[in-house]
C-alpha cells in the first residue's frame, strides 16, 4: 500500500485555509484510493494539531468530507467481506480506514469545543458540527461491523458524549442538510445517534455484506422515526423501547437502566412503519416501491426486515432453539475437498473413470439407449485428483461454547494459526465424544480476543459421494465431491444433497456415485452458501 510520510509533531499542514484546501485537492491522486487515504489521514492529523479558526476548520472538514467518503468506500474493498481473521495486509487496510474516520471525528470535536466556548460564529453551527461528528462515528462503526468485530467501549463512550453535548446545547433535534448521506432529507444529531444505536442492536456480524448494506441503509433512513426521551415511554407490547446510559460505555439494550444518564428510544413510529412495509411485502409489493432499495430482493429482504423489526422494536429476536452452555474440544474442517476426505474416513476423493475407450463407448451407447449408464464398475478409479487435505485441523484449539439442537458456537484463540472462516462457508465439526463429523455452515463469525463462530447444522449423518451431470452431454464431465443427507422424520427434514456452488437447476438430472451409480432429479434449492448448495431431490 502506498503511504504518505508520517505526520510528525514539527510538521505543518499543507493548507490552513479553505481556498488552499481546494487547490490541494486538485493535486491528490483521485484514482489511487490507498494513496488518497494516506494523504487524508496525514493532513487531518496535522490539521487537528494545528491552531485554526474554528469556522475555517469546519469549512475545511466540509470540503474534505465528500472525497474522504468516496476514498473510504473504494478502499474498503481491501478488507470488507473477507474471511476471518483478516490477513495482515487486510488488517492493516482496516486499521488505516478506522484511523481516518477517527481523525474526522476528532476534527469535528475540535469544532464542537468552539461551540461550547461560546464562539459567536460557531454557536449557530452546533447542530451541524455534532451531526457530522456522529455521522463519522456511524461510518467508523459500520466498518467495524463489516469486518465481524464489535464496536469498542471507547466508541460507545464518545458516541454518548457527543449526543449528550447536543442535548446540552439544545440542538439534538435540529435539522441540518446532509446531501452526502441523506440526499434531500435533512439530518439531525439525534437521528445520527439513533442510527448508531440501531446498527448496534442489529447483530450485523450475523449477516452477509449485502444484508449489512441493507440494514445500514434502513437504519439511516428510518432513524428519524425514533425519539430519544429521558423518561420511559408508555410500555406496550407493540413497541418495546431500547434503553441506553449516556454515562456508560455500552450499546443500547432492552434492560431498563436506573441512572440520570438513562435515555429511551421511543420506537412506536418506527414499529408502525416497519410493520406496514412487512405487510405489503407479504402481499407481493416490490421492495423498491416501499423505499427499501432497488437492490433488495425477495424473500431475503422480508426475512431481514422481519429480524430487524424484532431487534429494534419488539424486545430482540426470538430464538428458534434454546441454547445451553457446553464445553470441550472439537475437530473442525473447512473446505469441500478436506471435508470430503474426513467424512469418508480418511479416503481421498478420486475420479471415477473408464479404463479404456471401449468402456467409454459402451457407456455412451447405454446413455443413448436407456438415457443413463446401465452398468458401472466400482474398481475404476483414476489417481487422486486435485486434493490437498487441510493440515491445520485442531482437536484442542477449537472449543465448544454453547449448543442447541440445530447448531453450535465454537471458538479458538485469535493467536492460534488456522483456517480463515467466511460467512455461509461449508464446515464439518466432530465433538470429542461424537462418532462422526456433522456437516453444516457458518452462520456468523465474530472477532475479539478469540475467533468465535456460530454454526448451523444440516440434519442427518452425511454420506460422501461423487456427482456429475447425467446424459450424453455430460459423458465426459468430471466427477465432483458432494454429500448425501438422509431424511430426518423427527424434524420433518427431507433428504437432500450438498453439491458444489452453481450445481442447482430445477429438474436437472445428476449421476450420483456412492458405492454404485444412480440418478437423481433436483427438485428444490434448500439453501445456498458461499461454496455449496443444498438441494432436495427425487429418484430420476
Amino acid at each position: 500500500m502506498t503511504t504518505a510520510p508520517a505526520a510528525g509533531p514539527d510538521q505543518a499542514p499543507a493548507f490552513t485555509t479553505t481556498a488552499a484546501c481546494r487547490s490541494w485537492l486538485q493535486t491528490v491522486p483521485l484514482t489511487d484510493a490507498a494513496q488518497m487515504l494516506a494523504l487524508f489521514l496525514r493532513e487531518l492529523k496535522l490539521q487537528n494539531r494545528a491552531t485554526l479558526e474554528a469556522v475555517e476548520r469546519l469549512d475545511i472538514l466540509e470540503l474534505l468530507r465528500g472525497p474522504i467518503y468516496e476514498a473510504q468506500e473504494e478502499f474498503g474493498r481491501r478488507f470488507v467481506g473477507k474471511p476471518q481473521p483478516l490477513a495482515p495486509a487486510e488488517q492493516a487496510a482496516f486499521e488505516s480506514s478506522y484511523a481516518l474516520w477517527h481523525a474526522v471525528v476528532t476534527g469535528y470535536m475540535r469544532c464542537a469545543e468552539a461551540c461550547f466556548a461560546n464562539d459567536a460564529r460557531m454557536k449557530p453551527k452546533a447542530a451541524l458540527v455534532l451531526q457530522r461528528a456522529l455521522a463519522a462515528l456511524v461510518a467508523e462503526q459500520l466498518e467495524t461491523h463489516r469486518v465481524s468485530r464489535s464496536p469498542t467501549a471507547e466508541h460507545w463512550r464518545v458516541l454518548h458524549q457527543l449526543y449528550a453535548a447536543a442535548e446540552q446545547l439544545n440542538v439534538a433535534g435540529h435539522d441540518v442538510p446532509d446531501a452526502l448521506r441523506l440526499g434531500k432529507t435533512p439530518g439531525s444529531p439525534q437521528a445520527a445517534y439513533v442510527e448508531a444505536l440501531l446498527l448496534g442492536a442489529g447483530n450485523l456480524h450475523e449477516h452477509s455484506q449485502r444484508q449489512i448494506d441493507w440494514a445500514a441503509r434502513w437504519a439511516r433512513r428510518f432513524a428519524a422515526k425514533v425519539r430519544v426521551v429521558d423518561a420511559p415511554p408508555p410500555f406496550t407490547t407493540q413497541a418495546i423501547p431500547l434503553c441506553v446510559d449516556l454515562a456508560a460505555e455500552l450499546p443500547a439494550s432492552y434492560r431498563p437502566i436506573d441512572s440520570p444518564g438513562a435515555r429511551w428510544l421511543d420506537t412506536l413510529e418506527l414499529r408502525r412503519s416497519l410493520k406496514k412495509r412487512l405487510a405489503l411485502l407479504a402481499q407481493g409489493a416490490a421492495p423498491d416501491k416501499l423505499n427499501l432499495g432497488d437492490d433488495c430482493t425477495q424473500p431475503a429482504c422480508e426475512q431481514l426486515l422481519t429480524l430487524l423489526y424484532q431487534r429494534w422494536c419488539k424486545g430482540a429476536a426470538i430464538r428458534g432453539f434454546e441454547r445451553r452452555p457446553t464445553s470441550g474440544a472439537c475437530r473442525v474442517v473447512v473446505g469441500v475437498d478436506a471435508i470430503h476426505y474426513y467424512v469418508a474416513g480418511g479416503k481421498p476423493f478420486k475420479q471415477i473413470a473408464p479404463t479404456d475407450l471401449r468402456l467409454l463407448r459402451r457407456e455412451q451407447e447405454e446413455i443413448a439407449t436407456f438415457g443413463r449408464v446401465a452398468t458401472h464398475r466400482d474398481e475404476n478409479f483414476s489417481e487422486q485428483h486435485g486434493f490437498a487435505a487441510e493440515e491445520w485441523q485442531a482437536v484442542e484449539d477449537w472449543h465448544m461454547v454453547n449448543a442447541s439442537s440445530a447448531g453450535l458456537r465454537i471458538a479458538r484463540p485469535l493467536a492460534q494459526s488456522g483456517a480463515r472462516i467466511g460467512h455461509r462457508q461449508l464446515i464439518a465439526v466432530c465433538p470429542a465424544d461424537a462418532p462422526f463429523y456433522i456437516l453444516g455452515c457458518v452462520r456468523w463469525a465474530l472477532v475479539d480476543d478469540t475467533l468465535g463462530v456460530g454454526l448451523h447444522f444440516f440434519p442427518g449423518r452425511p454420506e460422501p459421494i461423487a456427482l456429475r451431470g447425467a446424459g450424453l452431454a455430460a459423458a465426459g464431465e468430471q466427477y465432483r465431491p458432494g454429500f448425501l443427507l438422509p431424511a430426518v422424520a423427527a424434524t420433518g427434514q427431507e433428504a437432500s444433497l450438498v453439491a458444489p456452488i452453481g450445481t442447482f437447476k430445477l429438474g436437472l438430472t445428476l449421476e450420483v456415485f456412492a458405492g454404485q451409480p444412480r440418478q437423481v432429479r433436483l427438485t428444490r434449492l434448500v439453501e445456498r452458501g458461499a461454496d455449496f448448495e443444498r438441494v432436495a431431490y427425487e429418484p430420476a
